[in-house]
């Protein structure tokens, strides 16, 4: 019916599950499947160029016939999604040469390999926005380097907990030109020079307007993001492990911060940072 009625589509967005399945409410195998729709739409959307999926099950054949359906895909967003791998991501990597963006937004992906991202060729240099935040396993640091070096339009990128303070300082110095940043672990052992390195690769982010992640924070590390704070209007820190007092301190930096995501047992940080 769908493609009856609208012949030209360009972007399409789709809702599976409803918002109570993110608390595991909704019983196994109630739906939500995307396959049907994707082999429908492969035909006769070959000139389809953003995909968005909420709740849905996505399998890795999905994932495989997006790649080899849709050359001309720029988009791909895959929201509190589940079913697919690391393997199905390749694919993606390897076919879709037009790609923008890839936001895997709280996610359910099996990691079967860190090494996805060395599928993107050489010659991809399209990247603006990447989202894996939601992986669990340690990624191809080489490969992720490699990508985001080549790819001079990158404003958003936001990673995931594998990623350590030293890598974090040399990608940050590869994309100066980043709006949106999401921390790897924020956690080291405290090093001088590893906090002078970082200070110096996150001073020269000029742009920076929105940071998150955060995860295992070593509270001595934090005034290394002040230089960037007076520009920030965005800080989620939903995930995060920083404490009320450092986050008090975080705060008063942002003078002009719009929007603050914290952790529920952070709430009284509001308090004592309006008092």
């Amino acid at each position: 019916m769908l493609i009856r009625r609208f012949p030209d589509v360009r972007s399409i967005e789709l809702k599976g599950k409803p918002h109570f399945a993110d608390f595991n409410l909704v019983p196994e195998g109630w739906g939500g499947y995307v396959y049907p729709w994707i082999a429908a739409m492969a035909s006769a959307y070959p000139w389809l160029e953003e995909i968005k999926l909420k709740r849905m099950v996505v399998t890795d054949e999905t994932l495989e016939l997006i790649a080899k359906s849709f050359k001309n895909m720029k988009l791909l967003v895959l929201s509190s999604c589940e079913g697919f791998s690391t393997d199905g991501l390749a694919s993606i990597a390897a076919n879709c040469r037009n790609l923008r963006e890839l936001d895997l937004h709280e996610s359910d992906v099996e990691d079967l390999s860190g090494h996805w991202l060395s599928h993107f060729p050489d010659t991809y240099t399209s990247l603006v926005s990447l989202n894996i935040a939601c992986l669990g396993s340690e990624l191809s640091f080489s490969a992720l380097e490699r990508l985001v070096a080549r790819c001079p339009n990158l404003r958003s990128l936001r990673l995931n907990r594998s990623v350590p303070l030293d890598r974090l300082a040399n990608l940050l110095r590869l994309a100066p030109r980043l709006t949106e940043l999401g921390t790897g672990a924020y956690s080291a052992e405290l090093r001088p020079d590893v906090f002078a390195i970082l200070s110096r690769a996150i001073s020269g982010c000029k742009e920076l307007k929105s940071l998150s992640g955060f995860w295992d924070v070593v509270p001595t590390y934090l005034p290394a993001i002040y230089s960037i704070c007076p520009g920030l209007t965005s800080l989620n820190l939903s995930y995060s492990a920083i404490q009320s007092p450092d986050l008090v301190k975080l705060v008063s930096q942002c003078p002009n911060l719009q929007r603050l995501w914290v952790c529920p047992f952070l709430c009284n940080v509001f308090s004592l940072f309006c008092f």
